[in-house]
């Protein structure tokens, strides 16, 4: 990654990503945690292991991504996939897409989603709703986008459009649960739940 022509903010997201994740598997190493041993870090016949190709592609996104508050998480997925065997290098691509395509308020709102009997949440679609201000209306298109990927669903409910969104009956599912879990989005700190929150009562 050094011989790559990196700004000094890339460089600088690139290295914090890697410090973190570094640190991490060490700590789980102490812990008595044994990193994957399934072929995992064995090079194949091109002489590349998937970890280099995984571990490559989570670097890479990190150097392009412009929500820095996003990558403490994604040094958390890093870290996990080193460790866990269930994760194939084929759904380990697929997270790492779903961690570089998410907005940091999505991390937040899979976060409030998972917790949502911790706060008042309204319960109920917002149709027959008559105004929206931008902000509620922005939430809601981030919201919808998470349904439409199949990560949350809202108690069985369809949402054909954003007046479905039920953020009181929220059920994080399928990829989004991974998502949560590997990247330890539970971490996520109250003061940046509360701008999201807001919206919801």
């Amino acid at each position: 990654m050094s011989g790559r022509l990196l700004s000094p903010r890339e460089e600088a997201r690139v290295g914090q990503v890697f410090v973190l994740a570094a640190k991490e598997i060490i700590q789980r190493q102490h812990s008595g945690e044994q990193v994957r041993n399934d072929g995992f870090f064995n090079s194949a016949d091109n002489g590349r292991c998937d970890a280099q190709e995984v571990w490559e592609s989570i670097l890479l996104k990190s150097q392009r991504e412009p929500e820095e508050k996003k990558l403490p998480y994604v040094a958390h997925l890093l870290a996990a996939i080193s460790f866990d065997p269930s994760i194939s290098v084929h759904m380990a691509h697929q997270l790492t897409k779903v961690a570089e395509q998410l907005t940091y308020r999505q991390f937040c709102i899979l976060k409030i989603s998972m917790r949502k009997e911790n706060y008042r949440l309204r319960k109920g679609s917002y149709r027959g709703q008559q105004e929206f201000g931008l902000d509620l209306l922005q939430l809601l298109y981030e919201y919808h986008d998470l349904y439409s990927k199949g990560y949350i669903n809202f108690g069985g409910s369809a949402a054909l459009a954003l007046t479905d969104v039920d953020p009181g009956n929220t059920v994080v599912q399928g990829m989004g649960a991974h998502t949560y879990n590997l990247m330890k989005l539970q971490e996520i700190p109250p003061e940046d739940l509360y701008p999201v929150i807001q919206w919801l009562h």
